[in-house]
C-alpha cells in the first residue's frame, strides 16, 4: 500500500497521510512532480504505457508522479526518474521553476539540462514504453494531433524558455 502525504494549499505539510488512489479528504492537497529534461532545444518526453490509468498510450513530459509519505519532491522527481527511464541524474542537476496549485493536487515543475542525447535509459518498463526527444513545434503538433496528454501550449512553451532558470514561481 503506497502511502501519500497531504499538505494544506499554502504548500505546507500537514500531519495527515492518505493510501495513493483514493480521494484526497477535505480542503488537503497531494503533492506531485514532473521533470522535464532538455538538451539543446529539445526535451525528453515519454510515451505511458497502454495499461497505464490516465491517459494510456499518450505522450507526456519526461517523468512525474506522486511524492510518497515523508518524501520531499526533490526525493520524488530523482526516484520517478530513475523508475520511468532508468537514469540516475544527480538531485543537483534538477532545478524547480514553479509549482502550481489545481483541484487538490500541487504540482511543482522541474528542469535539467543535459549536454547529451545519448543516455542508457531503461526503457519499456511498467510505466514507460517509448521515449524520444522533441523540440517545441514537434511537441505542438502531437498536442494538435491528440497524441500528447491534454496540456496547453502556452504550458509547453513556458517550459521551453524556463528551462535553464533559477527562479520560482509560486
Amino acid at each position: 500500500m503506497e502511502m501519500l502525504s497531504l499538505f494544506h494549499d499554502e504548500f505546507v505539510r500537514s500531519n495527515q497521510t492518505m493510501e495513493r488512489k483514493t480521494k484526497v479528504p477535505g480542503d488537503l492537497c497531494t503533492l506531485t512532480v514532473f521533470g522535464c529534461i532538455f538538451c539543446g532545444d529539445k526535451m525528453l518526453i515519454q510515451q505511458r504505457q497502454s495499461t497505464k490509468a490516465g491517459w494510456p498510450s499518450m505522450w507526456d513530459v519526461s517523468s512525474g508522479g506522486a511524492t510518497a509519505s515523508g518524501e520531499t519532491s526533490l526525493q520524488a522527481i530523482v526516484r520517478e526518474t530513475r523508475e520511468e527511464l532508468g537514469i540516475s541524474l544527480d538531485p543537483e542537476c534538477f532545478v524547480k521553476i514553479f509549482s502550481i496549485y489545481h483541484d487538490n493536487h500541487i504540482h511543482d515543475i522541474y528542469t535539467a539540462v543535459v549536454d547529451s542525447e545519448n543516455w542508457n535509459f531503461n526503457v519499456p518498463n511498467d510505466e514507460v514504453m517509448n521515449i524520444q526527444w522533441a523540440s517545441e513545434q514537434e511537441i505542438f503538433d502531437m498536442i494538435n494531433d491528440g497524441i500528447f496528454i491534454p496540456v496547453y501550449k502556452e504550458f509547453i512553451g513556458l517550459l521551453f524558455r524556463m528551462k535553464t532558470k533559477k527562479g520560482i514561481i509560486v
